[in-house]
């Protein structure tokens, strides 16, 4: 049925654009709130050691520890996996670009960016070690000079937008 007037917009999620939601950590990790939210098996993982290329970038850690937020830093998984819930950001957010071969620019904007640690991205795939991060949106200018913003979430470890 083709289109003839105007549709309702219909908003999945909160009116900024961050569909929050929540994994289980995984056991014997730790992370910090603003990371990567990255899951390995069904559980989120540290960011920052050993990625992996079929790890899933559900988005961000957003502080919150299962449905309040923590003022513990960093945030540990404790003996048993999915003992605690990790509440999670999806949208666009600024990340630390890579350097030297994943060095981002202008020409890269609309491209998909790779995970390099649990707050850096990177042009390449690290010879298909790393998982999608997102989209890479746009080069921080002002105060965020030197940054880049990338549309992450769960659906962007396929790398579509």
């Amino acid at each position: 049925m083709s289109t003839t007037k105007d549709l309702k917009i219909i908003r999945y999620g909160t009116q900024d654009g961050h569909q929050p939601t929540s994994q289980p950590l995984q056991s014997a990790v730790s992370v910090y709130p603003g990371q990567f939210a990255v899951a390995r098996s069904g559980y989120l993982i540290q960011p920052d050691t050993a990625v992996q290329s079929t790890d899933k970038v559900w988005g961000v850690l957003n502080g919150i520890v299962d449905t309040a937020p923590t003022t513990a830093s960093p945030i540990a998984g404790g003996t048993t996996a999915g003992l605690h819930f990790l509440g999670i950001d999806t949208g666009s957010f600024y990340f630390t670009p890579g350097t030297s071969s994943d060095a981002l620019t202008q020409a890269d904007v609309g491209s998909v960016v790779y995970v390099i640690d649990g707050n850096t991205v990177g042009k390449t795939d690290g010879g298909s070690a790393r998982p999608v991060a997102g989209i890479l949106e746009k080069l921080g200018t002002g105060n965020q000079a030197g940054l880049v913003a990338v549309l992450v979430g769960s659906d962007q470890s396929t790398g579509s937008p």
